[in-house]
């Protein structure tokens, strides 16, 4: 901006202080608020991955037509990369739990880290602050180099940013590794949630994991993630039209671990929204929301821009008259508006800090390294300095191009402006107009949000969360074997079954609610898939046979899993309601069979049907779930919930003890009691969301009374003459108050009309964008119109009610 136009907007701005802090503090909540919840968003979805260039990244999965996030195998992943043209470069990786001791005589503790194909840090161009790479030779071999890279995290907290941990050796999963490196600070991870502790080469995954077969040569697990990076000259549809061809071949040549699959290139945002699509449509949400807020906040500050230009008509005719283009003019005005926006939202910066001070307070219920980092940082702060900007167009455009429409000799003789202050006036109306309409759009979906919450907040989840305890456990992080396993938490439950106050012991592969979710590729009996389909994917849990009874959910038919229920015996399983109404509607679920995780595998005979409950997030829709037994399904990752008779954090020592009874180097995490974990992942997080909404509803409701309030006052000022003549006359204060209203209430009436009328087409949309909502409940629809007349009225009264007290004396010798 110009310097000379800039400090007389200052002074212009300065003259006039009561207009300037009300728009600027109109202006900071709107900015501030969209600002706060960008910072979520970009938590959530938009931050571009920690690497350079990260636009050419993109992710490589072939997926079936009910998983669109499958990953890709290993063998594959080789074949994609060496006859492909589309990319500079590609590389695979995978995420995992590990056992890691500083040094030999440590305990290990449990970390996230990842396997990495070979090139992985070239591909990415991250070059280690310290030491060095992986060499090529070490990624070849299987099991031959144990050599790991430190995340920069794990170095600092463990090593204290020692420098000297080069050449260091440190224990993974009972095997030393050397460390040859650590990453840049800059460089977290690949998932915008986790920072990485360390990454080891993927030739060392079936060493890791004691396994009798290497995941890196199994075609059909298709568990690596892949990411390419695109060459400067190739486009994603050329990419994904050459990985088509490549992919047919490959289908093939090995048809029994490719069929049905599709590959697929996306970029990062795509695989983010299809990971999480909850997460996706209520950030989408929230920026709507808050997208009226601020629309509300432009209108508030239009308004009074339209009322000022009233008072500087003779301002502008006198510049028009000694020469000034109304060019410059337009151009001076502008420059205003943008100043009064900066100083906005700069101001909405504090706004923002302390939006983002409080989703920071949302804590993820697990030991696990994973974090929401919304932050007030560079990406919000452009964030911030672009709503500005768009800001003072959308509301000082129009005022600035009304008031060069001032017509020259009344302005000059301070007259009446006749058409132009109409025309004014009529803007100013349309502007309220569309505040009040806004905010019935915003109190319409929010209220709608918030009942949906609340339902689900006092909903009955399906299972009980009192007098439980729950503790995790991996035994690969100790390379047991699948013997060691069994007996592990064979003698696990029996040893904790015996504690004093213990009532009740289960094991299962996924706690409700938690994040360590899992699922499993089904075949159901009799079902009949669409064309290209053969499979179909339901999350699943590992259970024993106490699990319904200890964790209080119900068995609404059928029996329950039993002691006899071994390796060596029919194969069973317990489905849900959904499940069986998903793929068996209107028929018995029991004594129907379903195929798991192979296609061509045995059957598995469905014995029971569970009550369907919530699984993955308390506000979900229904969702098809399978619990297969523990004894033919055993696995290393298990947790352990003890239901007890009195406070189950006292069992967490005692329970503590006995672990390190059978195994001194057994990682222990997620230790907590169920009650707590579901007040944080279910309560917690529903009442952030319920309160993030209540404000924003809140505060567009605040914004768009003041800009009804600022109206009816300004209206009531410019006809001061008018209301004394009237009360000369003989008009009565109970008429005046009447017609002071009257204005005030056509105008409320009008925008919630239009409003509504929106709010019918937001609510279709709500039920439908977020499955579990529900139905727009009726009583919305009448309580915040109902509530909204009233507030806007008594908005209204107070300027009304000042026309009252006017003298008509004074009022006859006004202007």
């Amino acid at each position: 901006m110009p310097l000379q136009e800039t400090r007389h907007a200052f002074r212009i701005l300065g003259r006039s202080p009561g207009f300037t802090a009300i728009a600027a503090l109109s202006l900071a909540l709107g900015i501030g608020a969209n600002s706060a919840i960008f910072s979520l968003a970009d938590a959530l979805l938009l931050k571009p991955l920690p690497v350079a260039q990260p636009s050419s990244i993109v992710t490589i999965g072939t997926n079936t037509a009910d998983n669109p996030f499958s990953g890709v195998s290993y063998p594959n992943y080789r074949d994609l990369r060496d006859k492909s043209r589309s990319f500079d470069a590609m590389v695979a990786f995978q995420t995992g739990l590990f056992g890691v001791a500083p040094t030999p005589r440590d305990v290990p503790q449990m970390r996230m880290g990842m396997t990495v194909g070979d090139n992985f840090f070239r591909v990415l161009r991250v070059e280690p602050i310290l030491g060095r790479d992986f060499l090529p030779e070490e990624t070849q071999v299987a099991g031959r180099n144990p050599v790991v890279i430190l995340g920069y995290d794990f170095w600092q907290n463990q090593f204290g940013s020692d420098k000297s941990v080069i050449g260091r050796t440190i224990r993974i999963n009972g095997i030393d590794f050397n460390v040859v490196g650590v990453t840049p600070k800059s460089f977290t991870s690949l998932d915008q949630y986790v920072h990485q502790a360390l990454f080891v080469p993927a030739a060392m995954m079936q060493r890791l994991n004691a396994s009798a077969d290497n995941p890196i040569e199994q075609r059909g697990n298709h568990s690596f993630g892949v990411k390419a990076r695109l060459k400067p000259s190739v486009s994603r549809e050329t990419a994904q039209a050459e990985l088509a061809t490549i992919w047919s071949g490959i289908e093939k040549a090995y048809p029994d671990t490719s069929r049905d699959r599709k590959i697929s290139v996306s970029t990062e945002l795509e695989v983010r929204v299809k990971q999480s699509p909850p997460d996706a449509i209520l950030i989408a949400t929230l920026m709507v929301l808050v997208g009226l807020v601020l629309l509300i906040a432009c209108a508030n500050v239009a308004n009074l821009l339209l009322a000022r230009g009233r008072a500087r008509s003779r301002e502008m005719a006198i510049r028009i008259a000694i020469g000034a283009g109304r060019l410059r003019i337009l151009k001076q005005l502008l420059i205003e508006s943008l100043v009064l926006s900066l100083v906005g939202g700069t101001l909405g910066l504090a706004v923002a800090y302390a939006g983002i001070r409080f989703v920071q307070t949302l804590k993820i219920p697990t030991d696990l390294p994973i974090v929401i980092s919304a932050e007030l940082d560079g990406r919000v702060l452009v964030y911030s300095l672009a709503a500005a900007l768009v800001s003072a167009l959308f509301f000082g455009l129009a005022p600035a191009l009304q008031t060069l429409k001032t017509e020259l000799v009344p302005a000059l003789k301070e007259a009446d402006l006749g058409l132009s202050v109409r025309r004014r006036a009529l803007g100013r109306n349309a502007l309220v107009v569309g505040q009040v309409a806004l905010a019935m759009v915003l109190l319409i979906a929010s209220g709608m949000l918030l009942d949906s919450f609340r339902k689900s907040l006092v909903m009955n989840p399906g299972f009980r969360t009192d007098h439980r305890l729950t503790m995790e456990f991996d035994t690969a992080l100790l390379r047991y074997t699948p013997e060691q396993t069994h007996n592990f938490y064979r003698n696990l439950t029996d040893r904790a079954s015996a504690l004093p106050g213990v009532q009740a012991v289960t094991l299962t592969r996924s706690i409700p609610l938690s994040p360590n979710v899992q699922t499993t590729t089904v075949v159901p009996e009799g079902y009949q898939f669409p064309k290209g389909q053969s499979t179909v994917t339901a999350f699943s849990s590992a259970v024993d046979e106490h699990f319904f009874d200890t964790i209080g959910m119900e068995l609404v038919r059928g029996r329950n899993f039993t002691a006899n229920d071994k390796t060596d015996s029919r194969r069973v399983a317990i489905v849900n309601e959904q499940f069986a109404k998903s793929y068996w509607p209107n028929q018995d679920p029991i004594g129907k069979r379903i195929r798991v995780n192979d296609s061509k595998g045995p059957w598995v005979d469905v014995v029971g049907v569970a009550k369907t409950s919530r699984y993955l997030f308390i506000a979900e829709p229904p969702i098809s779930y399978v619990y297969l037994p523990f004894a033919q399904n055993e696995t290393s990752n298990m947790s352990i919930l003890v239901k007890t008779y009195g406070d189950p954090a006292a069992i967490a020592g005692p329970l503590r003890d006995v672990v390190r009874t059978l195994d001194a180097n057994q990682p222990i995490f997620n230790t907590r009691t169920f009650a707590t974990f579901y007040e944080q992942r279910a309560t917690g997080t529903m009442a952030m969301i319920m309160e993030m909404v209540a404000s924003m509803g809140i505060l567009g409701l605040t914004l768009a009374l003041v800009g009804l309030y600022g109206l009816i006052s300004y209206s009531v000022s410019r006809r001061t003459r008018e209301i004394g003549v009237r009360m000369a006359i003989g008009a009565g204060k109970g008429e005046v108050l009447k017609m002071v209203l009257r204005q005030g209430l056509m105008l409320s009436l009008t925008g919630i009309a239009i409003g509504g009328v929106a709010s019918i087409g937001v609510g279709r949309l709500l039920a439908v964008g977020l499955a579990g909502i529900g139905q727009p409940n009726p009583i919305t629809f009448v309580v915040i119109p109902v509530g909204l007349l009233a507030v806007t009225m008594i908005a209204c009264y107070i300027p009304a009610r000042r026309a009252t007290l006017v003298d008509p004396i004074r009022a006859l010798r006004y202007e």
